[in-house]
């Protein structure tokens, strides 16, 4: 009887890019206590439980429209991680690699990262309402997110990136969404 198997990919297949184990021991190798102590407090804003933070800054940039265009992104967001995380069930680095800075203690699947998804649904989103100088802060914000996620040894730099792409792209197919059907949301 043959036995069932329950993966697309094989759980290390990241490991096969040569530039993307380089790039993860090159970001994961520096150690520096201050940007440790950093790190271990700002990813949090990496996490969906942040989300009622940024609500507000939404609200006075675009109103109502913008905090609505927010909730679809991160709808859109939260629906396609789980499917393409439990889909590809790809090991974190710490689980494929010795000698990893783990800076906090990781669990689920590692492709893509979900809090670089998260960041950058928001990034993808504020495009649409603020000003030059509030995107580069979010710009800036997104960047740092998925640098994190490399430097606390939780993601390859190829989560992060497809991660990123995927939040982006969201925040701007909820804008779309909210131009079509909530037109009379001002």
């Amino acid at each position: 009887m043959k036995k069932k198997k329950d993966r697309l990919f094989p759980p290390d297949w990241e490991m096969k890019m040569k530039w993307n184990v380089k790039l993860f021991r090159k970001i994961n190798n520096i150690d520096i206590d201050r940007l440790n102590t950093f790190y271990k407090y700002f990813f949090r804003l990496g996490k969906t439980y942040s989300l009622p933070l940024f609500y507000p800054i939404f609200y006075i940039a675009g109103g109502k429209k913008a905090v609505i265009h927010l909730t679809l992104s991160m709808i859109i967001t939260g629906i396609l991680m789980p499917l393409i995380k439990y889909t590809f069930k790809h090991y974190r680095p710490s689980k494929l690699m010795e000698n990893v800075k783990l800076l906090e203690q990781v669990t689920l699947k590692s492709f893509p990262s979900a809090d670089s998804a998260f960041a950058f649904t928001l990034l993808g989103s504020i495009i649409f309402y603020a000003n030059p100088l509030l995107i580069l802060v979010f710009t800036i914000y997104a960047i740092t997110i998925g640098i994190g996620r490399v430097y606390m040894g939780a993601h390859f730099p190829f989560d992060v990136l497809v991660g990123g792409l995927i939040g982006f792209l969201s925040g701007i197919a909820g804008y779309f969404i909210v131009s079509c059907y909530f037109t009379f949301i001002r």
